[in-house]
């Protein structure tokens, strides 16, 4: 692991050079077109494809997420806080995945199942899984590809492992319609939410469901956190030229019936322009 400078990031990404109008390069406008294209159809359909095509042993959720990360362990720029860093694609995931678990840990105890929203094919939900026999673990993700996936992947998993289709636009969640009926509910996001043009909808679908829901995380980049620093508004215009979410904190700290219980600033960043931001709150 090295430190660098922010003199150096150039050199470690293409991103400066996107930024300051110096290469050839388009904006997003993040459409449910384009999420279609860019997950469903490309990175969900090509995992899948490797699922199905190995023999004779089929792989696990971890061998998948390796190959997702193209299965070389090579050397990536991550982001601490402000501090840039270079370190093995492995021991960034580390870091990544043990922020997820390690935060939700200690709030198992209080809830009999763990939901996510947008959780591709479900590989947030088998990690949880290992830290609790006696819960169940559900997700809602869009990509029919990556329901799919995750539908062979857990088949035999215990504790149980279910992954339903799912639009975060809809008028209603109808999978959390059967998942929520349980008991008190865990529910979260990781960077699914980054997605949304605006998350308020989010917010209001979710109320539908509150009496079940004990507890509600968003592991996500937040547009408002970033501050004026250099690096800050390099954060901001990156969340901009590509039409991500820039609403989620401040449409939850507009809301009457929310509680806002944790908002810890952009920590670690697997990308260093998109550092994940912890958000819980509950409703009231």
């Amino acid at each position: 692991m090295t430190d660098i400078s922010l003199d150096e990031l150039p050199s470690r990404s293409p991103w400066p050079e996107r930024l300051l109008g110096l290469t050839n390069w388009s904006p997003s406008i993040r459409t449910i077109e384009k999420i279609q294209s860019e997950y469903d159809q490309d990175k969900y359909a090509k995992c899948l494809a490797f699922y199905d095509s190995s023999e004779p042993k089929k792989p696990g959720p971890e061998e998948v997420k390796v190959f997702e990360f193209d299965g070389v362990d090579r050397e990536v720029c991550v982001s601490n806080s402000s501090k840039l860093l270079m370190m093995p694609l492995r021991e960034a995931r580390r870091r990544h995945y043990s922020l997820i678990t390690e935060t939700i840990r200690p709030e198992l105890k209080d809830v009999s199942q763990v939901i996510e929203l947008g959780c591709g094919y479900g590989f947030n939900l088998w990690m949880l899984s290992s830290l609790s026999s006696r819960r169940k673990f559900a997700g809602g993700e869009y990509s029919l590809n990556a329901v799919k996936l995750a539908t062979k992947l857990y088949a035999q998993h215990q504790p149980p492992i279910t992954v339903h289709q799912f639009d975060f636009y809809a008028a209603q969640y109808d999978f959390l319609e059967m998942c929520l009926s349980e008991g008190p509910s865990l529910v979260f996001t990781v960077h699914a939410l980054e997605q949304l043009p605006s998350a308020a909808h989010v917010f209001d679908t979710l109320k539908k469901y509150r009496q079940h829901i004990a507890t509600v995380f968003h592991f996500e980049p937040v547009y408002e956190f970033l501050d004026n620093s250099l690096m800050g508004l390099m954060r901001r215009r990156y969340t901009e030229i590509n039409d991500y979410n820039r609403d989620l904190f401040s449409s939850l700290d507009a809301r009457s019936d929310v509680r806002i219980i944790r908002a810890d600033r952009g920590g670690f960043g697997l990308n260093p322009f998109n550092p994940t931001s912890i958000v819980q709150w509950e409703f009231v």
